[in-house]
């Protein structure tokens, strides 16, 4: 069916934040009375606006966005990743569809530690190489989105895509950052330039990379781009495209086989829905973390007066907000994974009454035993992108999509252009160790066919007084779920305007290891605070990537995190 289309103090803790006025808005920042675009590609919010502007839905637009950034962040997303998506339509509607890759029928729990053993010395399997590939959904997941919620055709959500990916565009220093951190990959697993080649020829440029400016042509993705615009889904999932996948497989030696890609289908999901303060917010379920972490977390810091802390003590408030997150992380790595496969805890994690059970835990005084946070037994009774979207009748949309690490597997499929993800490390791969993000997981997300890996991405719409008020979400791993909450936390507790909250210092913790971080160098104040309180700083900065819209009395205002280089659009 188509979408209907009608119609304090503020304590900021970085150094770098001063308030500006609408005409001082920095290039991040854009506003706009009909509708905005947020990623973290000028040109997919190019893409995405020239949909609005012609009559488009926030769906609509949302499609043409994910493909462009399969053309224009190819080491983020693409036609081999999959992910997540969060509509709510101006009629009440909310549309959660999940799709997320799938293991292969073939996959097993000790897969990895198998492939170790036969070649220890080897660039790791989880990893790098075709059997680090899960069966992709992003293109299953648009295309049903188009269908149902959208109002124009296949061909026209991606003609800006197959525009980009034939007449080429010029990089920007995002792109040229990338290329250089998987070149050292190459560098150091020699054999990846022939297994994986096509990455290694494309867009390293056999070590050659480009510079900021360069232009990048892709004929290959072009015409997979025009196949799936002509033929939908079955084109790739059925058709020429399935069955150049299965023998790449059969080749590379990984497991994905014509009859996986055949039976994929994305899933249509209930949103998690909790409040903070006077806030509804809509999250993702599992296999997405997101929405739980965030809804038990922001349950924890609800039950202080944050915003009064912080004026007083900011390091007692970030220390609060670190020990609030170490409980939902602790969670996570215990009690989540594939819903449609193991018994989730959703309804008990994300209760207002276990969130004030773990707040009354917290010591303001003291850090606890990494063992001491979460819920350690259950009662008997139970490369990443994101962009947001919001269109001129109260629609919006809110997606993050994925190939997991920069330039997914390294795996590809030449002669489409086509580059595979290496979501099969999000599993618990390697029972015991952390996978490449650092997070060691349970069996709750151990390997096993059909089953959707463990994701850290959180789309989320918050909404006040009924209506769509911030949407925002992240990419970077699972920083995504603290640079999410440290923007709510700057627009609601905080009252900042979107663009301070943007930049507000976003200290991250994940439980293990037990390191804090930063996007920037913090306070030496805050940071005594938090050593005397018996934390750990990390030495190395590290921040999820967040794209934001927020609402106005004027209109939307639109920011897209300026840690990328992308750039939002509105009308």
């Amino acid at each position: 069916m188509k979408c209907f289309r009608t119609g304090s103090v503020a304590l900021v803790l970085t150094l770098q934040m001063v308030a500006v006025s609408p005409a001082a808005d920095p290039a991040w920042v854009v506003r706009g009375k009909s509708g905005v675009v947020a990623s973290d590609s000028r040109q997919a919010s190019q893409a995405g606006l020239s949909i609005l502007k012609s009559g488009g839905n926030a769906v609509d637009a949302a499609v043409a966005v994910s493909f462009a950034l399969a053309v224009t962040r190819p080491y983020s997303t693409g036609f081999g990743g999959g992910g997540f998506m969060i509509a709510r339509f101006a009629d009440s509607r909310v549309f959660v569809q999940d799709f997320r890759e799938t293991a292969p029928a073939a996959a097993t729990g000790d897969l990895f530690v198998k492939a170790r053993e036969r070649n220890a010395s080897a660039a790791p399997p989880s990893r790098f190489g075709y059997l680090a590939a899960g069966v992709p959904g992003l293109v299953a997941g648009r295309c049903q989105a188009l269908a149902q919620m959208g109002t124009i055709s296949l061909e026209m959500a991606m003609a800006p895509a197959i525009h980009l990916a034939r007449d080429g565009y010029p990089v920007d220093p995002d792109y040229v950052k990338n290329s250089h951190d998987v070149m050292k990959f190459y560098e150091k697993y020699p054999a990846l330039k022939k297994s994986c080649g096509y990455v290694f020829r494309t867009h390293m440029r056999g070590g050659r990379i480009r510079r900021p400016g360069d232009k990048l042509v892709q004929p290959e993705l072009a015409r997979l781009l025009q196949g799936v615009a002509k033929g939908g889904a079955e084109f790739f999932y059925k058709g020429p495209v399935a069955k150049a996948i299965a023998t790449a497989m059969r080749s590379g030696g990984g497991l994905i086989t014509e009859s996986d890609l055949a039976g994929y289908a994305p899933i249509q999901r209930k949103p998690i829905v909790s409040t903070f303060r006077d806030y509804e917010v809509i999250g993702m379920p599992p296999p997405s973390s997101g929405g739980v972490a965030l809804a038990e977390t922001l349950n924890v810091l609800e039950a202080s007066d944050l915003a009064a802390i912080a004026k007083r003590y900011p390091g007692l408030a970030v220390h609060q907000q670190i020990e609030a997150m170490k409980h939902a992380f602790a969670d996570r790595s215990r009690w989540l994974g594939d819903s449609d496969f193991v018994t989730v805890p959703t309804k008990l994690l994300t209760s207002k009454d276990y969130g004030q059970a773990l707040a009354k835990l917290i010591n303001p005084d003291w850090r606890r035993n990494l063992d001491a946070y979460g819920l350690a037994t259950l009662p008997d009774d139970a490369g990443t992108s994101h962009f947001c979207v919001a269109d001129r009748w109260g629609n919006v949309v809110v997606s993050t999509e994925t190939i997991n690490t920069t330039f997914g597997s390294l795996a590809a499929v030449d002669e489409w252009g086509l580059i595979f993800n290496n979501q099969m490390d999000d599993f618990t791969a390697e029972p015991g160790k952390p996978n490449a993000f650092g997070l060691v997981q349970s069996e709750q997300n151990a390997v096993a066919p059909g089953k959707r890996p463990l994701s850290s991405m959180t789309p989320t719409i918050v909404m006040k007084d009924g209506k769509p008020f911030l949407l925002v979400g992240a990419s970077g791993g699972p920083r995504i779920i603290s640079s999410v909450l440290n923007v709510i936390l700057g627009v609601t507790e905080f009252d900042l305007t979107l663009e301070q909250a943007m930049l507000r210092l976003r200290p991250h913790h994940q439980w293990r290891p037990d390191q804090v971080y930063f996007d920037v160098d913090a306070p030496a104040t805050i940071v005594k605070k938090l050593a005397d309180r018996g934390h750990t700083m990390a030495k190395r900065h590290r921040s999820g990537v967040v794209q934001a819209i927020l609402k106005t009395p004027d209109g939307w205002v639109g920011a897209s995190d300026p840690k990328k280089g992308g750039r939002p659009a509105g009308y």
